[in-house]
């Protein structure tokens, strides 16, 4: 569904225009509603259907990656060409009995020496700790994780482009097997939110019936395809 028919079809169905129902309070429900379809899809379809694989390069002399907070809450699994060629997959790191690994160049590489590498996650990115040098490979860090349907704008709904497309390459979006179910749950928050709630008709008030058969449709699809995108080097200033 087009972001102007999603706009069109939610005012429509509630008989209101741009002035009583405007596109900032209209993206507002669509945005709480799509994370509640975005949690439904992972719990009932497939819990990596949102799963994507995105590329760094890797730098020289380089162990600390500044990484998106909204991806940083969501990875799976951190995998690196240490060696330039062949792909070796970080444990998670044990800051308990590795405190000393945290100080110097030479404690990471003496605590890590004939040890598998490990990743740590911290509060603004990665850091990668190995018994050896971190060399430069292009695209040579690869993170997994689960990244859930960006939030609509007001340009979203103004916009003849489909609902579906993700924003970039870093991005889910809705699929448009749900968009139907999506509009319609925008038009019962809508309702609700009234000082006075609007009554909802039969269909609206049994609208997760709706929303299972969306779901029955996901789960026949192959979605044993990631999508990867690279992640732009930047110094923290952007997140």
């Amino acid at each position: 569904m087009k972001g102007t028919t999603f706009a069109s079809y939610i005012r429509k169905k509630t008989k209101t225009n741009t002035n009583t129902l405007t596109d900032a309070d209209l993206v507002i429900y669509a945005n709480v509603v799509k994370d509640n379809i975005s949690e439904a899809i992972v719990t009932e379809v497939d819990e990596d259907y949102f799963q994507m694989t995105l590329v760094r390069d890797l730098e020289l002399d380089k162990r600390e990656y500044t990484l998106p907070n909204d991806l940083l809450k969501h990875i799976k699994r951190i995998s690196a060409q240490l060696d330039g060629t062949n792909w070796t997959v970080f444990d998670e790191f044990d800051l308990v009995s590795n405190r000393d690994a945290l100080v110097t160049e030479s404690n990471i590489r003496d605590a890590y020496t004939g040890k598998d590498p490990a990743i740590d996650i911290t509060g603004r990115g990665i850091k990668l700790y190995t018994g050896d040098q971190i060399i430069a490979v292009t695209e040579g860090l690869e993170i997994e994780a689960m990244i859930y349907p960006s939030d609509l704008t007001t340009s979203s709904i103004t916009s003849g482009v489909d609902l579906s497309v993700p924003n970039s390459n870093t991005e889910h979006a809705l699929p448009r097997a749900v968009h139907k179910v999506w509009a319609d749950m925008v038009i019962v928050e809508y309702k609700q939110s009234k000082d006075k709630p609007i009554p909802l008709t039969k269909r609206e008030a049994n609208l997760d019936i709706d929303l299972e058969k969306a779901l029955d449709r996901l789960k026949k699809r192959n979605i044993d395809r990631s999508l990867i995108g690279s992640i732009p080097y930047n110094d923290g200033q952007n997140y």
